[in-house]
């Protein structure tokens, strides 16, 4: 089902610096002064390409700048990426494995790339402006893929080998080891092994789905040519579903405005303090709603039912809140929420609360981790969640391997 391929990456050559220099987040966490912090670490930083400042038609010409001067070049031959990325979380020490490779792309209807969150126009044609002018994928789409025995991991054939590469990311807190993997036969067990599964996206729901727009557009310029481009695969990174460092971390929704009589859908138990939400958070049943609700008079633990036929995504906590709470009581989705700025959102529980006990917000929502069986059903039934129902950590940065439109040959 799914063509996983090596490809003839663009990669940062030795003379560029320290990979830990040049790699930044996805375009969509970074605020105005770290993009300068990045920028001050190297001139060659991938910030300059993921969220360029100038306008995107000038930046164009940066990457073929950068494979002239040498910082930028292409492998002997195609490969792919091995990339471990190792971090504490409650006191745990986890390692998640991802493959950096390309895959074919396919409409979500072939069912062999699946969405699991609704995506909206405007990053889309924001990405579509760039990919236009760069002709490159600069940061990768995050997939999982069903892998009980991590046969496509092992097919890398690492050994002992010691990484090409190392850094840090996430202010230090993430251990990052790069190989470039190119033997031939690592390469066809690695494809062959992928060839049955389907992927299901974690993370770029719009790079994917710019991807598609791309690949129309090039394709409509000239019907008449029939052959497999480089625009026909977009860069991915993929981790096992089954990976024991496969991390899925809640995130928060906080509202301006909580309408008098808000929530009465959902039982509400006060509880304490924030300590004992978590807590109270953490015990309930996993087969029933249960959301955190913080406003300045206190906290509460909001619980509700569930129908007997209820659907994987209407059995999810986000969902609930979005049906029983949101649209009838503040009139709205969470996108539209969102949008006029009703709604914004959060990873720390902490910040949501400072922001109800600081007066900047009339309520927050603490939403507990979603497990990761609950992310492949809901793909399954062919349903998509509401946005930032899910944060997969650590992020892929980008930077370690670029992925051009432009056929290698041309």
């Amino acid at each position: 089902m799914a063509d996983v391929r090596p490809f003839p990456a663009l990669r940062y050559r030795d003379s560029a610096g320290g990979l830990g220099d040049l790699v930044a987040p996805p375009y969509d966490v970074i605020s105005p002064e770290e993009r300068e912090a990045l920028l001050a670490r190297s001139p060659h930083n991938a910030v300059r390409l993921e969220l360029p400042d100038p306008p995107y038609e000038a930046v164009g010409q940066v990457i073929a700048d950068w494979q002239t001067i040498g910082v930028l070049g292409r492998p002997e031959r195609p490969g792919l990426v091995a990339w471990t990325q190792t971090f504490v979380l409650d006191g745990d020490r986890m390692e998640r494995k991802t493959l950096l490779a390309t895959v074919k792309l396919e409409p979500y209807s072939a069912r062999v790339v699946r969405p699991h969150e609704r995506t909206h126009s405007g990053p889309k044609e924001d990405r579509l402006r760039l990919y236009r002018a760069v002709r490159t994928h600069i940061s990768p789409v995050f997939g999982l893929y069903p892998d009980t025995t991590a046969a496509g991991w092992a097919s890398a054939n690492l050994g002992d080998r010691a990484p090409d590469a190392t850094f840090t990311s996430d202010h230090g807190a993430v251990e990052n080891r790069i190989w470039w993997v190119d033997d031939p036969a690592a390469l066809d067990g690695i494809a062959q092994t992928l060839a049955d599964k389907w992927i299901l996206i974690a993370d770029g729901h719009h790079r994917y789905e710019t991807a598609l727009a791309y690949q129309a557009e090039q394709r409509a310029a000239d019907p008449d040519d029939l052959a497999e481009h480089a625009y026909d695969f977009v860069l991915m990174g993929l981790t096992a579903l089954e990976d024991p460092g496969l991390v899925v971390l809640p995130t928060h929704r906080v509202l301006a405005k909580w309408p008098k009589g808000a929530g009465s859908r959902l039982h509400a138990r006060p509880v304490a303090d924030l300590a004992e939400l978590l807590a109270a958070l953490h015990s309930a049943p996993l087969d029933a709603p249960a959301l955190g609700l913080v406003r300045p008079d206190g906290f509460a633990l909001l619980t509700g039912t569930l129908t007997v036929d209820a659907t994987p995504g209407e059995r999810l906590d986000v969902a609930v809140l979005e049906r029983e709470v949101l649209i009838p009581d503040l009139g709205d989705d969470q996108a539209a929420l969102a949008q006029r700025e009703a709604l914004w959102y959060t990873k720390d529980p902490h910040e949501a609360v400072r922001e109800v006990t600081s007066g900047k917000a009339a309520a927050a929502i603490i939403i507990r981790p979603l497990p990761k069986d609950a992310v492949a059903a809901v793909s399954d039934a062919g349903q998509t969640m509401p946005q930032k129902s899910t944060y997969f950590y650590p992020k892929l940065s980008t930077g370690v391997a670029f992925h051009s439109l432009v056929d290698a040959a041309d």
